[in-house]
């Protein structure tokens, strides 16, 4: 498995990246003299922040969740959060309602509590069993649903027991951004957001790529992705 610190360098190595192409675009548009270049820049620029937020998150997440995979933990010494998104199968057995006791499915096909009891009997009786199950995250648990915003970070982060709520202190300029973006996006190219606005986005952009560098470097070296 990758050590805290090669975790660390792989997310560092993406942002750096990200970064520079994101300043690269900024410097442009200071620097023309075109006020339509300038203007297309600009545009151009919150397009990119938030290119780059969405896909340098769903990086580093992928590369947290392939650490803890790599680990070879079982659901009994993994956190709740990292145990529960394992063990979707399990839980999908328990709630499939079309699920029926085989001595009672025909008796009594239609009596839904006992068949729901009869699955969480069987839970209960496999329990030990699932909890020795290794943690393998699935590539599905990062859902940026098409649009990251901070609710849609903050879930993300839920889900692989990662401290979330630090997400509320960008979420006023992660949602603006997203929504400038989406007008930009849709057709609204008469939306020519003022370089404050943009150094604003850039900014809260950078802390939250930051902050969530630091928050998978923090629960790799603090072993927090433990019971």
């Amino acid at each position: 498995m990758p050590s805290p610190d090669e975790v660390f360098q792989q997310i560092e190595s993406d942002r750096a990246v990200r970064e520079r192409e994101i300043r690269l675009i900024d410097n442009a548009a200071r620097r023309t003299r075109s006020s339509y270049e300038r203007d297309m820049l600009l545009r151009t620029s919150v397009l990119l922040t938030y290119a780059h937020l969405e896909g340098f998150c769903k990086f580093a997440l992928s590369i947290y969740v392939s650490a803890i995979n790599s680990m070879k933990l079982s659901c009994s010494d993994a956190s709740y959060a990292l145990a529960a998104a394992t063990l979707t199968k399990a839980f999908s057995a328990l709630r499939n309602p079309s699920s029926k006791h085989p001595i009672f499915a025909r008796l009594l096909p239609d009596d839904n509590k006992l068949h729901l009891l009869a699955r969480e009997q069987e839970f209960v009786e496999k329990v030990n069993a699932i909890l020795q199950t290794t943690v393998e995250l699935p590539d599905t648990v990062i859902d940026l649903e098409s649009n990251l915003s901070s609710l849609v970070l903050k879930k993300n982060l839920f889900k692989l027991g990662l401290r979330y709520p630090a997400v509320d202190e960008q979420k006023p300029q992660i949602d603006k951004l997203l929504g400038i973006r989406n007008a930009i996006a849709h057709g609204d190219a008469l939306r020519i957001p003022p370089e404050n606005e943009i150094e604003e986005y850039r900014i809260s952009a950078f802390k939250v790529m930051q902050f969530v560098q630091y928050e998978i470097f923090n629960a790799l070296m603090d072993e927090s992705y433990r019971r």
